[in-house]
């Protein structure tokens, strides 16, 4: 991968990361998720990590993380449940 587009990434990353705090800010939760999906997968890029070891990662972390979504305590729908900071969640956000 040649350096310039490094250069590139590193300052797309840099840029997003602050939209990322931004949406976050003003709880923008979903968006900050998303956020913090692309520069996941901005990081993989930059750092060569291929689809299968990122698979590979991820399934390893869920064995040993319960992620389970969670019934809604109020008896609403997964739907009803409204922005993920309302049950506890919180999107990773450098």
């Amino acid at each position: 991968m040649s350096t310039d587009r490094n250069q590139q990434i590193i300052a797309l990353i840099e840029r997003l990361s602050n939209d990322a705090r931004l949406a976050q800010e003003h709880s923008l939760d979903d968006t900050a998720r998303l956020l913090a999906m692309a520069l996941l997968d901005l990081r993989t890029k930059l750092r060569s990590i291929s689809p299968r070891e990122l698979r590979s990662f991820t399934r390893t972390v869920a064995n040993v993380v319960d992620f389970k979504i969670g019934v809604p305590h109020n008896g609403a729908s997964h739907g009803d449940e409204g922005e993920s900071s309302k049950n506890g969640r919180r999107p990773f956000v450098d």
